[in-house]
């Protein structure tokens, strides 16, 4: 599965391609989550973070979701496509 994440959008980014957070937003989330794994050894979402924040909704985390794996559904029919039609 390592192989597909490396091209996979990352939710933050997707989310400030689509004006929806700031890089700063992003950014504190980021901080927030390390922090929060740090301590609690809990991986909390970005998502979940930024909700709590009031920056983005529900409809937009599932928006941005859907988005991302059809993305990365994209890119994997590619990769199938490639290997069995590379000779």
């Amino acid at each position: 599965m390592a192989l597909f994440r490396r091209d996979r959008k990352k939710f933050g980014e997707m989310l400030i391609e689509k004006g929806l957070a700031t890089k700063t937003d992003i950014e504190e989330a980021l901080k927030v989550q390390k922090e929060i794994y740090e301590t609690k050894r809990i991986q909390k979402k970005i998502g979940v973070i930024l909700h709590e924040k009031g920056i983005i909704d529900l409809d937009s985390i599932d928006d941005v979701l859907n988005e991302q794996k059809h993305f990365n559904g994209f890119i994997l029919k590619g990769l199938i496509y490639s290997i069995f039609h590379s000779k």
